[in-house]
């Protein structure tokens, strides 16, 4: 794996619901998981994006969406604009951060509600992120 200079600069949450009065004792739930990234034209900024919607028969209990921005080190953004690409690897890292921090945050909402014992499992990203992200410049 290519080591990228990085910090943290940014953590976002752009969507969070619940839904609890549609959660119904016993009914399994499942999760649907995705996520998405974009960088800045100078390379020196990736955005993770995340979204995770809890489901149970046909109704969403919970929508979490959570944004964490990465700033590149002038070291990392010449090696990515080198490589033309964002190595997969590098992505399931970040998304790694980012599935962390969402599980505090849906933790810390859905606190003190009958949601609360709907804790996010573990995620392949493996199987989730599978491709690099090709920088078309």
């Amino acid at each position: 794996m290519t080591t990228i200079p990085y910090r943290i600069s940014g953590i976002k949450t752009t969507q969070f619901a619940l839904f609890p009065e549609k959660f119904i004792n016993g009914r399994d739930i499942t999760i649907q998981t995705s996520f998405s990234f974009g960088y800045n034209e100078g390379l020196d900024s990736i955005r993770c994006i995340s979204n995770f919607e809890y489901l149970q028969d046909e109704n969403i209990l919970m929508i979490s969406e959570i944004q964490c921005t990465f700033d590149i080190s002038p070291e990392g953004t010449a090696e990515l604009k080198q490589l033309k690409k964002v190595p997969v690897d590098f992505l399931r890292y970040m998304a790694t951060i980012v599935t962390g921090t969402a599980r505090g945050i849906i933790h810390a909402k859905s606190e003190g509600t009958l949601l609360a014992g709907i804790i996010l499992p573990p995620i392949n990203l493996m199987e989730a992120i599978k491709d690099d992200l090709t920088i078309n410049r």
